[in-house]
């Protein structure tokens, strides 16, 4: 496939997964390989952040690889991470590597944001948080 179909595909994957939530036609864009466990990753993620929106903010493609970077919004409205929900608004940036073959996503590795995304619901402490004079454990 062409570099450009590549990228297509991907923009078509976001718009119709991520953002219509359209999980019936999940196997149109994945591969067998990676099916079961993104559609369970999928459902759960949705459930979290029934509103959630994912924008394309970078696309690039080399070969049968392509790189996107991910802007999501969403309020926390399902349980998430083993926590009850926050009814919090978060964003995040998610940046995806896709292997395409035969017009299907076949392998996908991704790198987020969790630390910040568990900052806004907060789930963790951060540094400016934290009173180190009084919160500091001693010996």
């Amino acid at each position: 496939m062409a570099i450009q179909e590549n990228k297509d595909l991907i923009h078509r994957f976001v718009e119709e997964i991520y953002n219509q939530k359209n999980l019936d036609n999940y196997s149109d864009f994945v591969g067998e390989e990676i099916l079961e466990q993104g559609i369970d990753h999928m459902q759960q993620f949705f459930t979290a952040f029934p509103d959630s929106q994912t924008t394309v903010l970078d696309i690039f493609g080399e070969g049968e690889k392509v790189v996107a970077r991910l802007l999501v919004q969403g309020t926390n409205k399902g349980a998430f991470a083993g926590q009850p929900p926050t009814g919090k608004k978060v964003e995040f940036v998610s940046i995806r590597i896709y292997r395409v073959g035969e017009n299907k996503i076949i392998e996908s590795w991704a790198m987020q944001d969790q630390l910040g995304l568990m900052q806004q619901l907060g789930f963790v402490r951060t540094v400016g948080d934290v009173n180190w004079a009084t919160e500091v454990e001693e010996d």
